[in-house]
């Protein structure tokens, strides 16, 4: 049986050069997100994404899952509740 750990979803935008991911990043509780960034591993999970161009307003994709290589992310900001 596997053990899953509990985890808290985070409301980011993720730029690369190319593109923006707005979805979630999973997070301990009581985490933060640069300890997820900052884990040793080659990419960033996400979760509930959609994807537009980095010069664009329109949608290119939604998609329940992606893993975005860390060598290509430009920042990582949590989007505040407004």
């Amino acid at each position: 049986m596997a053990v899953r750990a509990v985890k808290e979803k985070v409301p980011v935008i993720l730029l690369t050069t190319t593109f923006r991911f707005e979805g979630e990043m999973h997070v301990v509780p009581g985490g933060r997100l640069l300890d997820e960034i900052n884990k040793e591993r080659d990419f960033i999970p996400l979760t509930n994404v959609t994807v537009y161009d980095n010069r664009g307003d329109q949608p290119l994709d939604t998609l329940d899952f992606i893993a975005v290589n860390k060598e290509l992310v430009v920042m990582v900001a949590p989007v505040s509740a407004r």
